[in-house]
């Protein structure tokens, strides 16, 4: 029996579901820098392969490279391991004049205003996707002013640089606070990566972008929705325990058990690293909701009333941004049911764990900037997406019947989006209100 759910490695193209919106925000934003930050198993890497897939082909702007930092200990190790990864995509290069052999044994910094050049005489730039971007926080102890000259590469408009990472990549700007300019993440536009969207989700859950489809009752569905909040290694992971196949080979997905519902040990391995990277204030938080199925806003206030309102505000955004906690019936509730059990069962050791890898200070500008930052984005968002509805719109009204029926199927698409986009933004200005 073929399993068709993908657990535990990396997708793209017809096996990535979802995230278009924040796709076309990364593509077509202004900034040049961009920060991807979520929690393990959130599909950063696969968001950087679909960046890559999705721009490596046609007349498009940009020209993809994924550079995977995993390992690197040294600004040479940095460099040799660029050297590969434009290696890996020569054609595409070659093909926009660049000379990949004489790249090879140069410096990183040197390589990255070079490709930048090639690109530009070609009339292309470079898009560079970053993975595993803690890795800098070991070349920031050994090579501070070799990373300050990187930062400024990485930040120059000649190219669109998107770092992904866990929000362990904090810790630059504690190790380069003292720079005479600012520390390493200002500058870098954070984006947070997190649940899929409600369409996008089902999707997933039935194989709609497979061969081989898989059937699922709604009332399934809507089971697996709820206890995964829609996070796409949850949907897979449950998915999987559920996946039958009928005496047809037909794919099926049963209802959901309570055994289901509770973490393995890899899982709960995951959580335990995530609840690390968390500040003694977020774990705070995080405890507190914890504490019952559903907790109000101000219950909540009032338990952790040793901290300002707005602290505590700020730091819950960024804990629901992770997927950490999230909304139900008006109601703070725990992220999805797996992290709700794990959290219960692992309460009183949690207490106790009074060791932090991010403290509270180094976390909180970004999560301030974010905070303030959330309208403008959705504005933005909303903004391009009615374009593209406009000119869907004209494009129908001057259609013939061939052309009518996938047309209505890409508004329909576009307007869903625009419904969630208009949502978002009026709650992000209710929080600024608040």
């Amino acid at each position: 029996m073929r399993i068709p759910y993908i657990v535990g490695r990396w997708v793209c193209g017809p096996n990535h579901y979802g995230r278009h919106r924040l796709i076309a925000y990364l593509l077509h934003t202004p900034d040049t820098a961009l920060w991807a930050v979520g929690a393990r198993r959130i599909g950063k890497t696969s968001l950087l392969r679909q960046l890559e897939h999705l721009t490596e082909e046609g007349d498009g702007e940009f020209i993809p490279l994924f550079w995977d930092m995993q390992g690197c200990e040294t600004s040479g190790d940095l460099s040799n391991e660029l050297y590969l990864s434009i290696e890996d995509a020569g054609d595409r290069f070659a093909a926009a004049g660049v000379r990949v052999a004489e790249l090879e044994g140069l410096d990183a910094l040197l390589i990255l205003r070079r490709l930048a050049q090639t690109l530009a005489a070609a009339g292309k730039r470079l898009l560079l996707l970053i993975d595993e971007a803690e890795a800098l926080i070991t070349i920031a102890h050994k090579e501070a002013a070799w990373l300050a000259r990187l930062r400024r590469t990485l930040q120059d408009p000649s190219l669109k640089t998107i770092l992904a990472s866990t929000k362990l990549l904090v810790q630059l700007n504690e190790l380069t606070a003292d720079w005479p300019t600012s520390p390493f993440l200002f500058g870098f536009n954070m984006v947070n990566l997190w649940s899929l969207d409600p369409d996008s989700a089902v999707e997933l859950i039935e194989q709609r972008q497979s061969n081989a489809q898989v059937k699922v009752d709604p009332a399934t569905c809507e089971e697996i929705l709820l206890h995964t909040n829609r996070h796409p290694y949850l949907i897979q992971y449950l998915c999987q325990r559920l996946y039958e196949e009928d005496r047809d080979g037909q794919g099926r997905l049963r209802p959901p058990t309570d055994d289901d519902l509770n973490p393995d040990h890899l899982l709960a391995g995951f959580f335990l690293i995530d609840f690390q990277q968390l500040t003694l204030l977020e774990r705070r938080i995080l405890l507190a909701v914890g504490e019952r199925t559903l907790t109000s806003e101000t219950d909540l206030l009032a338990q952790l009333s040793d901290e300002s309102p707005q602290r505590i505000r700020t730091f819950l955004w960024g804990l629901e941004k992770l997927g950490h906690v999230r909304r139900l019936f008006n109601q703070l509730s725990i992220g999805n049911e797996y992290l709700r059990r794990w959290l219960h069962d692992e309460r009183e050791r949690l207490l106790h764990m009074n060791e932090t890898l991010l403290a509270d200070e180094s976390i909180e500008p970004l999560l301030q900037i974010g905070y303030r930052r959330e309208p403008l984005y959705y504005q933005v968002e909303l903004e391009r997406i009615q374009r593209e509805q406009e000119s869907l719109q004209k494009a129908l009204a001057t259609s013939n019947n061939g052309q009518r029926a996938a047309l209505l199927t890409e508004l329909n698409r576009i307007n869903r989006q625009l419904f969630n986009a208009r949502r978002d933004y009026e709650l992000a200005l209710l929080r600024q209100q608040s």
